[in-house]
């Protein structure tokens, strides 16, 4: 008998795992989408959902009032090799530094595959990624200046300062703009 229950247990935290669900009345034995019944390690929580922009949007994103604290906006793509670079160094400057805030957008319609890009470098924050609209629109609504290189960085200082910048950023750089000093303390 206890064996079945065993087999019962697994199959339903694999269907968890897998597909998502869970058996009706579950939600209190649940750990993160996984029966709490079948000794599995809890899972970390899901990524953030792709938020996809508009010129409006994107207009009130780059607005250097809108960011009250340090904050990297990384514009980039899947297919942005030095792009990569970036969101690395960003992702280990954001977990290093709790008040400095990251922010992606895809410079792309939103797939299954930026979220994995991003998971893969640990990145956390808000991510967004091209919407409906018309790419040049979007682009020309995130800086007018700006005429599609990537990596594009924004970086504002959180006193109402913003600096653009096209390629790949080393920390030393990506703090002198933002006003803070060596990992953990600012330079304010």
């Amino acid at each position: 008998m206890k064996t079945n229950r065993l087999k019962k247990n697994a199959a339903t935290a694999l269907a968890a795992v897998l597909l998502g669900w869970a058996p009706p009345g579950a939600a209190a034995t649940m750990t993160a989408g996984v029966p709490a019944a079948a000794g599995a390690a809890a899972m970390p929580p899901a990524a953030p959902a792709f938020v996809s922009l508009d010129a409006a949007g994107a207009r009130r994103l780059v607005a250097p009032a809108a960011h009250r604290a340090p904050t990297i906006l990384a514009l980039w793509s899947a297919e942005c090799v030095h792009c990569k670079k970036n969101l690395a160094l960003f992702a280990a400057m954001a977990q290093a530094e709790p008040g400095l805030r990251l922010i992606t957008l895809a410079v792309e319609p939103a797939e299954p595959q930026l979220g994995a890009i991003l998971d893969r470098f640990g990145v956390p924050g808000e991510r967004f990624a091209y919407g409906d609209e018309a790419p040049e629109r979007l682009a020309f609504a995130i800086d007018p200046d700006w005429r599609g290189e990537l990596p594009r960085t924004l970086l504002f200082d959180g006193r109402g300062g913003a600096t653009a910048v096209s390629g790949v950023l080393g920390e030393a750089r990506v703090r002198e703009l933002l006003g803070v000093g060596a990992a953990g303390g600012a330079a304010r």
